[in-house]
């Protein structure tokens, strides 16, 4: 038998092992779960006086020369939120609301060399070594609401280019796996790193291409 002080000790280690183990495996499990969400988005084609009294508000203040002004309600399983998509200065934005009109983000599209080159290449090697094959299908410069701002300075610096917030860029890409193809919604830091994915129902296929 061991010594009573060893016994402590051996007791002391098993416990504090078992603990780190079960703090891995809930990790992980955690982790599987944020990454393995499903995009299942609904989207509807509306009027503008369907959209909340703030968010009818912010729209009614836009340039005179924003074009093609599209509005639609969304449904992504319980959440609702309404969408301006629209071209500016030859650029497509789509401009999210929550149900209470609240702006909630602003996305650019952009082409894969308009992003700096040290974010690019992150995004490049996060594709390469993750993925037999990959296809990056449409990408976004998501500015996220500045809650220091009002909607309408948020939405003109965005547009005129003047916003200096850090950004995330959303990623829509066909990648291939051990298991098969897939549809996923990706989402970096500005920096290029990866931060989280949604896998994309053909459902929701057409609209998230817009």
């Amino acid at each position: 038998m061991l010594p009573y002080t060893l016994n402590l000790y051996y007791d002391y280690f098993i416990n504090m092992t078992l603990r780190i183990l079960i703090s891995i495996i809930a990790f992980l499990i955690g982790t599987h779960l944020a990454l393995s969400q499903t995009k299942k988005e609904k989207e509807e084609r509306i009027n503008l006086s369907e959209f909340p009294s703030k968010a009818q508000n912010v729209l009614s203040k836009f340039p005179k020369d924003c074009k093609r002004i599209k509005f639609f309600k969304e449904t992504d399983g319980n959440k609702q939120s309404f969408e301006a998509k629209f071209k500016y200065n030859e650029h497509r934005y789509s401009l999210e609301f929550s149900s209470e009109g609240i702006i909630e983000d602003l996305e650019l599209c952009v082409k894969l060399n308009a992003i700096e080159d040290s974010s690019q290449d992150q995004i490049k090697e996060h594709f390469k070594s993750s993925y037999l094959k990959y296809k990056l299908i449409k990408i976004q410069k998501q500015f996220v609401f500045n809650q220091n701002l009002d909607s309408d300075t948020f939405v003109a610096q965005v547009l005129y280019q003047e916003s200096t917030d850090i950004i995330n860029y959303e990623i829509i890409a066909e990648v291939k796996t051990k298991d098969g193809r897939e549809l996923r919604e990706f989402t970096f830091n500005h920096k290029g790193f990866f931060i989280n994915f949604r896998v994309v129902e053909p459902s929701s296929y057409e609209h998230v291409l817009y």
